[in-house]
């Protein structure tokens, strides 16, 4: 195939040799033009090299100011000033600087608590702000009166591991007068330094780039530079005139008969030909060796388009499988999940719906880290590939969460394999991996039948449903949706209850505190109360076997107990309890290592001299940092905290718990004490534990005692404490009557 004669390689190589003639003839006019951008852009370099400059010593500062601050954070004296601030103004005004810990001409610094409030405002000698912003942001500038002042913050922890948060220091530095007294600029002048910050403004650090105005200090030699940049221009001129006379002769003989060659050459390949022999050969090597090259990409094409095909049947393949796990993924469990609502509309199917989660997965990753907990998650699909049938699929759908679709099933039939699936995860060896807390997964299950196969979309939500009900404390980790689920359990996933579960976690004051009397024994003394969380939702009191399995199923527990600790905080502030009258407070276990609970409850500690306090932990957790715990457990206890193990006989390890965490009080949960109404060898058992416990030194409590007769075995057995309907309800804080309240401080302050 020839090309049209007005775009043949002769013409192109007249098109080119005249462009070049006229882009020499043109350079002339833009030499001078290139001169005056050259000066440009010389002047824009030493504009750059200026601001680099600036821009490089601000950092300096900026990092130094940073490490002052982190110094400072580490300094003794600073957190000894933040726990007893009697000599906070002499050592914020005098002694930081006597240190050397900052320079006293254009640095202040000032302190404050873990709320951000301003320790000792009134002694301030200088202004500093008086509360601190807890935002993302540690640095920023503002323009104050204006003067630009740099402000670092950075927290102030009582412990190597940063757990213990004891306040925050906040440097306070004039930038523009410490810059030039730090350092010395050569390409900026500095009586040209500027920061466009408005009166009040506060901006981050990092902004301060775009806000710096400045002016380079003046280059002599920048004229005699553009005289000679205009000369070796002319010359480079004069050199391409010639060259381009030159590159005339070269192209017509050299380049323009092989490519007119090669383009014949190329026309019989597009007509089929593609063996050689149509030319001879070219005599420019080059153009020889691109005429074999294209004749054997010419088949090597063909070769390649055979596999192409298996390729991309490949790619698919990979774009729909989990790359930890190796089973499929969410793109694949979509596709699929659809293909099956069109199948099933032609040709109806009992089809059940299975939903796998890792019990306590978090704990297990945050304890023995990442690594460990993705081969836990790669055991647990192994184990789940190998109790399905050969033709399931299992589907990561994300994180810890798996699931599979059964056609041509029965209920009971999903229920076994349910139940195969966690007979092999019980027998996979976790401890391998160094896991010592026992690894299981609870399934939810949802079926639906021939008869209702419109159903089909509802499976997902239903199962979820049912996976949260086998979740719940003594369950069988297997849950029916139907059979096993009841209209409570819609509250797991969403409900009028959750959302104001949610609102109460946002909102201060929807958490409504309820007090439960505690008397002594003997004498039925009432000593102290224990704090009972509900939920004001409108007019209606949502109470905890409601929103608690919600609390628990979405892993809120640190969430909830700070929520109840600063109501609790706000009763005991009011004043409507009577000096000596004691509280006990629950708290999940998994709150117990969380830095901020433990800051909420030193916090919450200067209430002990007027309420002695009392932690109930309780035992139906899995406590999985045991070592941290006991170190935060020691720490409240010498705030005068007592530590009581809440709900015993009803938890994954109580002996262990109660050996290797600090425990004074044992509260027996109500299943236990309801043992005691018949003689059998139930009871025995229950009264065994007690005088055991009794003999150790623990304090021994009844929880739920609802009878005389209950309530005279107890005492028999030696617990020193009761707590039941049968001596008192839980009360709102408005409706307690202290008229039999004894004000027992030391007797209190030994539960």
């Amino acid at each position: 195939m020839k090309l049209p004669e007005t775009l043949s390689i002769r013409h192109l190589a007249l098109t080119f040799i005249t462009a070049m003639l006229v882009l020499v003839a043109a350079l002339g006019g833009y030499a001078l033009y290139l001169s005056a951008a050259v000066t440009q852009s010389l002047a824009q370099s030493e504009m750059r090299d200026a601001r680099d400059e600036v821009l490089t010593h601000i950092k300096r500062l900026l990092e130094q100011t940073e490490s002052q601050a982190a110094a400072i954070a580490r300094w003794d004296e600073t957190q000894q000033q933040l726990v007893m601030p009697e000599y906070y103004g002499y050592w914020r005004d005098q002694r930081v600087y006597e240190a050397g810990m900052l320079p006293q001409t254009v640095a202040r610094i000032a302190l404050y608590t873990p709320s951000g409030s301003l320790i000792n405002p009134l002694s301030q000698s200088s202004p500093m702000p008086t509360s601190l912003p807890l935002s993302a942001r540690s640095s920023w500038l503002v323009n104050e009166s204006g003067s630009i002042a740099l402000y670092q913050r950075v927290a102030v922890h009582g412990d190597e591991l940063g757990k213990s948060l004891l306040g925050y220091g906040l440097i306070r530095v004039d930038l523009l007068p410490a810059l030039l007294q730090q350092s010395v600029f050569y390409q900026a002048d500095k009586n040209t330094l500027r920061l466009a910050i408005q009166p009040g403004e506060v901006i981050d650090a990092v902004q301060l780039s775009s806000r710096l105005s400045l002016q380079p200090h003046p280059d002599p030699n920048q004229v005699k530079f553009q005289a000679i940049l205009t000369r070796t221009l002319i010359g480079i001129f004069l050199v391409l005139a010639v060259l381009a006379l030159f590159a005339y002769h070269i192209y017509k003989r050299l380049l323009v008969a092989p490519l007119q060659q090669l383009v014949h050459e190329i026309g019989a390949m597009q007509e089929g030909h593609t063996g050689g022999g149509l030319a001879a050969p070219m005599r420019i090597l080059e153009m020889e060796d691109i005429r074999r090259s294209l004749q054997a990409y010419q088949l090597q094409l063909r070769e390649l388009h055979g596999t192409l095909e298996n390729q991309n049947r490949e790619f698919h393949s990979q774009a729909r499988q989990d790359v930890l796990t190796g089973c499929h993924n969410r793109r694949a469990y979509d596709e699929d999940w659809e293909y099956l609502g069109q199948s099933l509309e032609s040709k109806p199917q009992d089809v059940a719906y299975l939903l796998f989660d890792c019990d306590r997965f978090k704990s297990i990753n945050d304890t023995y880290g990442h690594a460990k907990g993705d081969r836990v998650l790669v055991m647990i699909a192994d184990a789940l590939v190998m109790a399905l049938r050969a033709n399931d699929r299992l589907y990561r759908l994300g994180g810890d969460e798996f699931a599979t679709v059964l056609v041509r099933t029965t209920p009971t039939q999903a229920r076994q394999i349910a139940k195969r699936c966690q007979s092999l995860i019980e027998a996979a060896s976790f401890a391998g991996l160094g896991i010592k807390e026992p690894v299981s997964i609870s399934i939810g299950i949802a079926f639906c039948s021939t008869d209702s196969p419109q159903r089909l979309n509802e499976l997902p939500k239903q199962a979820d449903i049912a996976m949260y009900t086998a979740k719940q404390p003594g369950r069988s980790r297997i849950a029916m949706f139907g059979e096993d689920t009841s209209s409570s359990d819609m509250t797991l996933v969403a409900s009028r209850e959750t959302s104001a579960l949610f609102q109460a976690l946002a909102t201060p004051g929807m958490i409504e505190m309820h007090y439960q009397p505690i008397h002594a024994l003997p004498g039925r003394v009432l000593e102290y109360y224990e704090a009972l969380a509900r939920i004001r939702h409108g007019d209606e009191l949502i109470m905890p076997g409601t929103f608690l399995p919600v609390v628990s199923s979405r892993r809120l527990e640190a969430d909830f107990d700070m929520a109840v600790l600063n109501q609790l905080d706000s009763d005991l502030t009011s004043g409507l309890l009577p000096d000596g009258c004691g509280v006990s407070i629950n708290l999940s276990a998994q709150s117990m290592f969380r830095p901020e609970v433990i800051s909420q409850l030193l916090e919450l500690s200067r209430h002990s001299a007027d309420h002695p306090l009392m932690l109930e932990i309780t035992e139906t957790s899995l406590i999985t940092q045991i070592e941290e715990v006991r170190t935060y457990l020691d720490l409240l206890r010498s705030l005068q905290y007592r530590v009581a193990m809440d709900d015993f006989g009803t938890g994954y390890s109580p002996l262990r718990y109660l050996v290797d965490l600090p425990v004074d009080v044992v509260k027996f949960d109500i299943s236990l004490i309801r043992k005691l109404h018949d003689n059998d060898r139930a009871s025995q058992i229950v009264a065994d534990f007690a005088r055991m416990m009794s003999d150790a030194g623990y304090q021994l409590v009844a929880e739920g005692v609802e009878s005389e007769a209950v309530l005279r075995k107890v005492e028999a057995l030696g617990f020193g404490h009761v707590q039941g309907f049968l001596l008192g309800r839980p009360q709102p804080l408005s409706n307690l009557d202290f008229s039999t309240h004894v004000n027992h401080s030391a007797s209190v302050a030994t539960v």
